[in-house]
């Protein structure tokens, strides 16, 4: 008898923290999710950006091409400037917008991991998370203004 009041006792002290690591889990999951989320969005919009890039450098250099079979190896000599595939402006806009997906991508992690550690830190201490506060706000929001047009209902009743 003595035992199992033992393990009753340890069985009550552990659940408690059993029940919040698997709460840590579960949420710990929900940002990883939200982050790989991120991450393959953003991923996927640089490689086609620099995949547009790509295939327009591609046609500058077959025009270019086209443009030195026709005119012969004499006018390339002349004016060898004249036949650069014109590429620049696709080289560096690609790079611009590369870097602005980066950057967005960078700022949208850098917030679902300070929200998700932020919540687990909450979780974990047994503190209510920022979303659970704006949670329950809502709810008593909710309630208030079901409240007050019950009230506004029987009064313009009454009337």
């Amino acid at each position: 008898m003595n035992v199992d009041m033992i393990v009753n006792d340890v069985k009550g002290a552990v659940e408690p923290y059993v029940a919040k690591g698997q709460d840590a889990v579960t949420l710990s999951f929900e940002t990883i999710k939200q982050a790989n989320t991120i991450v393959f969005d953003g991923v996927q919009d640089l490689f086609r950006t620099n995949l547009d890039a790509g295939k327009g450098l591609y046609t500058a250099a077959q025009s270019s091409y086209e443009k030195i079979r026709a005119d012969g190896v004499k006018a390339v000599v002349s004016k060898p400037v004249a036949y650069v595939p014109e590429g620049r402006e696709l080289v560096v806009g690609a790079c611009k917008q590369s870097l602005t997906i980066v950057t967005k991508a960078g700022e949208e992690l850098y917030g679902v991991a300070r929200k998700g550690l932020g919540d687990l830190g909450a979780k974990l201490t047994g503190s209510t998370t920022v979303s659970g506060e704006v949670k329950k706000a809502k709810a008593t929001v909710r309630k208030t203004a079901k409240k007050a047009s019950a009230s506004a209902k029987k009064v313009a009743d009454a009337e």
